[in-house]
């Protein structure tokens, strides 16, 4: 809000995903029972350039456990553009972390 106030304008920061909540997981035949179920990778943006796929999970963003989309989206919301956070990802049932500069809105 300060930020708002003080330069007339907010950026907002963002991924760039569409995703479900871990109820999915168990029909996806995935070895989670946490995180965030990928449904869509929006082109051009920062979840694309750093490689996160149609079906990936995300299990944590920046060592914060994962079961619902909002809380993802909770998160990214204290972020600026250009900032970046390290995703911990499952996919194929293989754990990996990837790091992201998320981009603006």
């Amino acid at each position: 809000m300060i930020v708002l106030i003080n330069l007339g304008k907010f950026d907002e920061a963002r991924l760039g995903v569409f995703a479900y909540d871990k109820d999915v997981l168990p029909y996806m035949n995935l070895k989670s029972n946490k995180g965030v179920y990928i449904t869509k990778v929006t082109k051009n943006t920062a979840a694309e350039k750093s490689g996160i796929q149609k079906g990936d999970v995300i299990l944590s963003i920046d060592e914060n456990t994962l079961e619902r989309m909002c809380e993802l989206r909770c998160y990214i919301y204290t972020k600026k553009p250009n900032d970046e956070v390290t995703l911990k990802l499952l996919r194929n049932n293989r754990e990996f972390e990837v790091k992201v500069k998320l981009d603006k809105k």
